[in-house]
């Protein structure tokens, strides 16, 4: 009989994974205490969150949801990422600290309810984060928006100049 200790971890388990948009599993060994908090800590920032997983409970959290196909993955320990709107942000931290602790890669990833493959995780990993994307359309924007403003405040410049000259001009011939 399952204990409620257990069975209150699993309706978590699965109301995080109806929040989420996105799942990775990750091998979960071999991290110190202090590692596995930069990680967490890193993942926040990125809009992830990671949680370490029975596997047995993962797999009656996952029954009938999107992320059921990552049953045949839960082997050895595995941590789980939960991941908002942003699918790239969280795997890029994972596949970074995975390489800079020399541990193992992404084990599996479930974006849009599809099971990726080895190398589309890879792929993703490499692929700029939300808001650097969104940097980018805002940068290609505003680029142009300021040379106009700054060609169109030349003209203004070289009209008061101009205009300046001319009163000048007048001036000195009333003067004379």
């Amino acid at each position: 009989m399952p204990s409620e200790a257990k069975k209150e971890l699993v309706r978590e388990m699965r109301e995080r994974l109806e929040e989420a948009e996105s799942v990775y599993l990750t091998q979960f060994e071999g991290l110190t205490v202090a590692e596995a908090t930069e990680l967490r800590g890193a993942l926040i920032e990125a809009g992830g969150r990671m949680q370490v997983v029975k596997n047995r409970l993962l797999k009656i959290a996952i029954e009938e949801t999107d992320f059921e196909v990552l049953s045949e993955e839960l082997t050895g320990p595995n941590a789980i990422t939960y991941c908002g709107e942003d699918p790239v942000g969280p795997l890029k931290v994972l596949s970074e600290f995975a390489e800079d602790h020399e541990l193992p890669p992404v084990k599996a990833g479930v974006v849009e309810g599809r099971m990726l493959s080895d190398a589309e995780i890879e792929s993703l990993s490499q692929v700029p984060g939300r808001d650097q994307l969104i940097a980018s359309v805002v940068g290609g924007f505003a680029g142009p928006v300021n040379e106009l403003v700054h060609t169109l405040s030349g003209v203004v410049s070289e009209l008061v100049f101009t205009l300046q000259s001319v009163a000048e001009e007048r001036g000195g011939e009333e003067a004379a």
